[in-house]
């Protein structure tokens, strides 16, 4: 989708820190950043909502989540 701004960020056009990209998932720093390091993890297909992902997807892209957390923690975002 051409105006979701997930699909912007995973693109690029929309400036992004990544902290963490592969063929399945993007992982960026929040731009409001409510605690350091606040990470949003967003697959890199346009989902337009929580009910549409299907188990696959979602398996996909929570696979990811542990190796995204411990380098977040490692790169002590505090």
């Amino acid at each position: 989708m051409n105006d979701c701004i997930f699909c912007k960020i995973v693109r690029n056009e929309i400036p992004n820190v990544t902290v963490y990209e592969d063929d399945v998932v993007k992982a960026f720093l929040d731009i409001t950043q409510v605690t350091p390091g606040h990470t949003l993890l967003v697959p890199k297909v346009h989902i337009p909502d929580i009910f549409a992902y299907d188990t696959e997807l979602a398996a996909a892209v929570f696979e990811r989540l542990p190796k995204i957390a411990r380098a977040i923690k490692a790169s002590d975002p505090a």
